[in-house]
């Protein structure tokens, strides 16, 4: 190579990068293939190490966006993700949903609030999806801290906000088998995303996303995904509960009152009654209310996604899924479990390059991809 840069092969990539850097720093894993190969003098140096592994990474990267590119263009979609076709792909299909006397089967069995008809649970917008025939999604960001551009001896006086590295992950889960996307931010993790579901063979299917409910997520979805019709998306049951929580506790006058008020409203969003809910918010009488913004914000937040809470109870009863936390864990185990403990900060593209070869591992494409410079971009088992 040139210079005094070493050929790395696909055995020193896998040893370096799949069991060291993505399980422990860069200055250990350099003293342990120094250690194996008897180099502990004049061996590899951790920084080395660490350019090797950012260098592979952007080339991966940078791979995954110039295939994704030929799978969008292939397929009558622009760069961006959008499609160019006129009307929806999947227009005259009709989606294929769990059979109505199953739903009130299981609906006539369960408890139902006080005062409530099956009718109205029966109303609520959200479907109950047919799990062999849909690809389940669930998105996330995760943020590990940035590093200052120029470091100052002793900190700055006027400490600036922190920042971080906008890391966008994507888990997919079809017929048993699954897949984990992650982008430098959340419209290239999208792009990536039609493009692997075109690329699969997958377009077809209903798509269920599962997030937590952020606002610019939610939107981006909906117009990413406008070209298809057969498309889903529920609010997180974990991250509706607490955000409950949260701003009530903002917003009333004592814990008393705000366990009054949950007791109230939590049954009601279990079974999918967001009107109810938000109707027993504003019957709160104004002498308990020490911060009426809030309660605005809290009523505001589930007005904007009532088309996103579904009967959480039912859902459950017929084995469905309610929740993304498969996505908060590969938050944990692409990036946050190596790169957000305590005193670790990253520079964005260490911090990407890191989590795209722990994607890759993931995935279980790395051999392919040190020997053959290529991807499947396929969902596996």
């Amino acid at each position: 190579m040139k210079g005094k840069e070493f050929y790395r092969t696909s055995g020193f990539k896998e040893t370096a990068m799949i069991y060291g850097d993505t399980e422990d720093s860069f200055r250990k894993t350099a003293r342990l293939i120094n250690r194996m190969r008897h180099q502990e003098q004049g061996g590899t140096p951790y920084r080395t190490l660490q350019e090797a592994t950012e260098k592979e990474g952007a080339e991966l990267i940078d791979f995954l966006k110039e295939k994704s590119k030929r799978v969008l263009t292939r397929n009558s979609f622009t760069e961006e993700g959008q499609y160019k076709g006129s009307g929806q792909m999947d227009e005259g299909t009709s989606p294929v949903m769990m059979p109505a006397e199953q739903v009130m089967e299981e609906l006539n069995k369960m408890p139902l609030p006080e005062g409530v008809d099956v009718s109205e649970i029966v109303a609520n917008p959200v479907g109950y999806e047919s799990p062999q025939h849909t690809t389940n999604v669930s998105i996330d960001d995760v943020t590990p801290k940035r590093q200052e551009e120029i470091r100052v001896k002793g900190g700055r006086k006027d400490e600036p906000r922190k920042k971080y590295v906008h890391n966008t992950i994507i888990h997919v889960e079809s017929s048993g088998k699954k897949y984990t996307l992650t982008a430098l931010g959340l419209k290239t993790a999208l792009c990536f995303l039609v493009a692997f579901l075109l690329n699969n063979g997958l377009k077809w299917r209903r798509f269920q996303f599962f997030t937590d409910g952020h606002k610019t997520l939610m939107d981006t979805i909906v117009k990413m995904f406008a070209w298809k019709s057969n498309v889903g998306m529920i609010l997180d049951w974990y991250h509706l509960a607490k955000k409950c929580k949260e701003q009530l506790s903002l917003t009333l006058k004592g814990r008393h009152i705000r366990n009054q008020v949950l007791r109230d409203i939590m049954p009601l969003l279990w079974n999918g009654l967001t009107h109810r809910a938000i109707d027993v918010l504003k019957a709160v009488e104004p002498n308990q209310i020490k911060d009426p913004a809030n309660m605005e914000k809290l009523t505001g937040y589930l007005e904007r996604n009532k088309l996103y809470i579904p009967c959480y109870a039912v859902r459950k009863r017929l084995g469905l899924r309610n929740s993304s936390s498969i996505g908060e864990k590969m938050n944990d185990l692409i990036v946050s479990q190596r790169q957000k403990h305590n005193g670790m900060s990253w520079s964005t593209e260490g911090s990407s390059a890191l989590a795209a070869i722990t994607a890759l591992k993931r995935n279980k494409e790395d051999s392919r991809w040190f020997e053959q410079r290529t991807i499947a971009f396929k969902l596996v088992a």
